[in-house]
């Protein structure tokens, strides 16, 4: 097999990152645009390093590690966009508190609303049916989700993440990687540049493995205080609400490659693989980054405190929690039709045709509404669903 276009591939995501490193080396200082343009490549460039590694790795780690700690490699670069913010709000406070907040209903709200729908879509128009069937695996994925979305509900109504939130979510996300190491889950088979990789010679390919975590590792962290700032200063220069920037440009540069990874497992008929991926990712934000927040916070703050939401943080967690459960509602008997798939990218992209107040909470009850007859209807799959984590606990 002719793996030229994958060494490609692998090039051009270094490329990405090279105008920021040696900007960095250099010590060059530019406009914030410039910045921000520049170090959102270089976050890019290591988002597809750090992923393909990620999935390259499975072939050598145990399976259990694979599941839990591997898989949170992929989303690491959205984890430091808004640990960055979070350590700046417990530092410097003002605005931040609303950036760290915003950066992380974005990425969760964005991951279903056009990642989760475009992928579904996709399949559709692939395979030329007007109905997709999930993978019945995703039951434990579905069980969890459903209870941080129940308890995320909390949140708005006490106006605060405090560290007992985080304790419930981390709790709940190491449950999930726990059962994970216990599910049956589709054989590994990797595609695209990590089929490239999983085709070297072991020590070479595990030296890639590594090299490109640490480099993907020091590029994220060379410039995800650059890029979060740039985009607040570009914000500002254009006169842009910096809210709506943090919220929803940042998690679309940090998030890219899982969409992209998602989209090639479609286009390849891998369906349930590239979904089962998206809404992986799915637990791992709805559950540990919106656990690790207070800690962060309160480490920063040197104190221990919970982090503040104010009015409008509280209507996006509130929107963020019910997009999450009507989500749930429709694929909890593992098919979703045209109509389910349009409806969640509609609902989502509403938000933006009417960004007020009063239509994020509207918005919200829209998709409670939605959700309770859904979920009526679905009884029985859902008391499968606590089935099945009931047996594999007891496994």
């Amino acid at each position: 097999m002719n793996y030229s276009r994958h060494r490609l591939q692998i090039v051009l995501a270094f490329l990405l990152t090279t105008p920021w490193l040696l900007s960095f080396i250099m010590g060059l200082h530019y406009p914030p645009n410039i910045a921000a343009f520049l170090s959102g490549l270089a976050v890019l460039g290591a988002a597809f390093l750090l992923s393909w590694a990620a999935e390259t790795a499975e072939m050598d780690v145990p399976r259990s590690v694979s599941l839990a700690a591997v898989a949170l490699l992929a989303v690491l670069p959205e984890y430091a966009v808004d640990a960055y913010f979070t350590w700046m709000a417990g530092k410097v406070g003002g605005d931040y508190i609303h950036y760290a907040t915003a950066n992380m209903t974005g990425a969760n709200r964005l991951l279903i609303g056009i990642g989760w729908s475009a992928v579904m879509l996709t399949a559709m128009l692939k395979m030329k049916k007007r109905e997709i069937k999930l993978d019945e695996a995703l039951n434990l994925e579905i069980f969890f989700l459903l209870i941080a979305s129940v308890y995320a509900f909390i949140l708005p109504f006490k106006a605060n993440i405090s560290v007992f939130d985080s304790i419930v979510f981390v709790s709940i996300y190491l449950a999930y990687a726990y059962l994970a190491t216990k599910a049956e889950k589709e054989a590994f088979e990797p595609t695209g540049v990590p089929e490239y990789l999983c085709n070297l010679p072991a020590p070479r390919r595990r030296r890639n493995v590594v090299f490109f975590m640490l480099y993907s590792a020091v590029m994220i962290f060379i410039s995800v205080e650059a890029f979060s700032e740039g985009l607040l200063g570009t914000a500002k220069m254009f006169g842009i609400d910096s809210f709506l920037m943090v919220q929803w440009l940042a998690p679309l540069a940090s998030e890219a490659p899982e969409f992209i990874v998602a989209m090639y497992l479609v286009r390849k008929l891998r369906t349930s693989a590239g979904l089962n991926a998206l809404i992986s990712s799915k637990v791992n934000q709805w559950t540990l980054l919106i656990g690790t927040m207070a800690v962060i916070f309160s480490i920063s703050s040197m104190k221990i405190a919970a982090l503040p939401l104010d009015g409008r943080q509280s209507e996006e967690v509130l929107l963020t929690a019910a997009q999450s459960v009507f989500a749930l509602a429709i694929i909890m008997d593992r098919k979703v039709n045209v109509y389910e798939a349009l409806a969640l990218m509609s609902l989502f992209l509403i938000q933006f045709a009417i960004p007020s107040v009063h239509a994020r909470i509207l918005l919200s009850w829209v998709y409670l509404i939605l959700s309770v007859p859904i979920l009526i209807h679905h009884r029985r799959e859902l008391s499968r669903t606590f089935d099945y984590v009931r047996t594999l606990a007891r496994r």
